[in-house]
């Protein structure tokens, strides 16, 4: 009996060492199948930086490679010479009301630091901003510079990163009515400046000349407040709120005890109403 229970003893033990010895390869083979997806982990994260840094417009990896801009082949981190005048945004997505970053001059080197649509990034020392890759390309040469001149928008148009080509960044449309400045034409394409809130926007926009009028104060629908103006809402009341140049009138209607008045919209979106005779058309003139 007592040599049963010695022989059932080891049998355990036996057993036991056999199913030790089972279980270890088996988290042996687990840990090296979990290896490729690590790596691959690891690829993907090195391969979205590299992604991520060719299209952000604040940010640009060491890591990438130099990459061609579908615009006129233009290669990231090589240095081109601007072929014509233009004012650098600080985002190729918007229009900004305080001007352009800085002036780009014709003959003026710049290297190519990130793309985004038809615009690249470009760096010179300390400044740093967009502009439509056109302006590095040979046919940015034949942009002739005019004597100012202002226009008005005769129908609703998008506006052109550049001449010749459908609306681009930043999706913006010119209202019918809008004033614009010519100072530049290339072909049957003028580029036109605008007013931001207060200021010139110095960036060009493009539009075929046949959207515009010839400039015309009878048929200008933006314009400036003349000076101690007084803006009312639509019951006559006035308004307490600061109101920012320039204006665009909306319609034109009648309040009582006030008469004939102008529904303006600001920059900001407000909308209020005027006078008549406190609208100043033309947002290029100041008071």
């Amino acid at each position: 009996m007592r040599i049963l229970s010695v022989l059932l003893l080891l049998c355990g033990v036996i057993m036991a060492s056999g199913c030790q010895q089972e279980r270890t390869p088996s988290k042996a083979a687990s840990t090296f199948e979990a290896i490729p997806e690590t790596i691959q982990k690891e690829q993907n994260a090195s391969t979205n930086e590299v992604t991520d840094a060719t299209t952000s417009s604040t940010q640009v990896s060491k890591k990438a490679p130099e990459v061609s801009v579908p615009a006129y082949g233009l290669q990231i981190s090589q240095t081109y010479t601007a072929q014509a005048d233009i004012g650098a945004r600080y985002d190729p997505t918007e229009v900004s009301g305080v001007g352009p970053v800085f002036e780009v001059n014709k003959g003026d080197a710049f290297r190519i630091l990130a793309a985004q649509d038809d615009y690249v990034q470009v760096e010179s020392q300390d400044l740093r901003g967009w502009i439509p890759a056109f302006y590095f390309s040979k046919e940015a040469a034949n942009i002739h510079t005019e004597a100012p001149y202002d226009m008005i928008v005769a129908k609703e148009v998008p506006v052109s990163s550049a001449p010749g080509q459908q609306a681009k960044e930043p999706h913006l449309d010119l209202w019918a009515g809008k004033v614009v400045l010519i100072k530049k034409s290339y072909a049957d394409w003028v580029a036109v400046r605008i007013v931001q809130y207060d200021a010139e926007y110095g960036a060009d926009m493009w539009v075929p000349k046949s959207s515009l009028h010839v400039y015309d104060p009878a048929n200008a629908k933006e314009g400036r407040l003349a000076v101690h103006s007084t803006i009312y809402d639509e019951h006559g009341q006035i308004k307490g709120e600061e109101w920012v140049n320039s204006v665009f009138i909306q319609a034109e209607t009648q309040i009582d005890k006030i008469g004939t008045v102008y529904q303006i919209i600001g920059p900001g979106g407000q909308i209020g109403y005027i006078r008549v005779k406190d609208f100043i058309p033309n947002p290029f003139i100041d008071n």
